[in-house]
């Protein structure tokens, strides 16, 4: 299997560490994601894509610090208290041929690592989630959405459990 990588890159990372501060308010549209600091300053949380082989398009989060623009969204008092956890979860992108007949015809899959499979002939190890964790308890997880370029954002205490749960994470 060929196999690349494609994660977060230090600046994603970085950015996201503001995330452990009070937050003030966020804004979610369908490409991303703006998180408001109480400092004034707040974190855009998008996609970045990258073209594997011709054959597939893989995605990875990627997130940026931007000063100032934390003015006027919408309040949210899940995160107000700072102190936050943040998680970044590692996924794949993989394509593979091993249908009878399939005529050169590639079926492409996206998951977690755990669900890659012997046959795959190309897959891109990508940066695929990131999960936000307050000290009362509330999550926010945020990852590639099933709709290629589009970010899925939930705040749903089952769901979030079913993902970390699936992910094996247990911190």
């Amino acid at each position: 299997m060929r196999q690349y990588q494609f994660q977060a890159t230090d600046e994603t990372a970085e950015a996201l560490r503001h995330l452990r501060a009070p937050w003030r308010g966020l804004h979610v549209a369908d490409d991303e994601l703006l998180i408001a600091l109480a400092d004034g300053d707040a974190v855009r949380i998008g996609l970045d894509e990258a073209d594997v082989e011709g054959l597939f398009d893989a995605y990875r989060i990627s997130a940026e610090l931007r000063p100032g623009a934390g003015v006027g969204l919408p309040p949210i008092e899940d995160f107000i208290d700072g102190r936050n956890d943040v998680v970044l979860f590692t996924g794949a992108t993989w394509s593979e041929d091993d249908r009878p007949g399939a005529d050169g015809r590639a079926m492409h899959y996206a998951g977690h690592l755990g669900q890659l499979t012997d046959t795959a002939v190309v897959a891109c190890i990508t940066t695929d989630a990131v999960v936000v964790a307050s000290t009362g308890g509330r999550g926010l997880l945020i990852r590639t959405g099933l709709r290629p370029g589009t970010l899925e954002v939930d705040r749903d205490p089952e769901r979030l459990r079913d993902f970390l749960t699936v992910r094996g994470y247990t911190g």
